[in-house]
């Protein structure tokens, strides 16, 4: 199945985000996956045009280039068994935390999340460290985006 061509569009003059299918923004759609406009050479008039990442979030939300997500993050998975029954008596790993960042596309492997940041930073000590990337899923949660959440972004 191929994924639905969709587009928003963050107009900064008016601070309004617009939703719409390709044919909607047929005047701005190049070869780039997110393309911004000046109109005029005016940068106040700035539109950036995002495309849908084909991904619907844990709430039903569309997930678009920009957008602000969370999800679990977990590193170092341990099980212990029971030496006896060689059943599982507790897992735990050694990072278990939520990260958020922002999403975009990279072709060609699909829709990822950079600018990670931690609710529990301190986990992320010796061979642990924050990623500088991360690949998303349908358990993401839409959170914001860049242009009406910026602060969200800030630790």
């Amino acid at each position: 199945m191929a994924r639905e061509i969709k587009f928003r569009e963050w107009d900064k003059q008016r601070g309004t985000i617009s939703y719409g299918e390709r044919e909607d923004f047929d005047d701005m759609v190049g070869f780039r996956f997110e393309h911004t406009e000046n109109i005029d050479g005016d940068l106040s008039k700035e539109r950036v045009l995002e495309q849908y990442t084909g991904i619907v979030d844990r709430r039903g939300n569309a997930v678009y280039e920009n957008d602000i997500v969370e999800m679990d993050y977990h590193k170092g998975d341990h099980t212990i068994l029971d030496p006896q029954t060689l059943g599982m008596v507790e897992q735990y790993s050694d990072i278990d935390t939520i990260v958020r960042g922002v999403v975009h596309i990279w072709p060609s492997t699909g829709a990822i999340i950079n600018n990670i940041s931690s609710e529990n930073p301190e986990q992320f000590v010796g061979d642990y460290r924050i990623p500088q990337y991360l690949h998303i899923n349908k358990d993401c949660i839409v959170i914001g985006n860049i242009h009406e959440n910026p602060e969200l972004l800030e630790e």
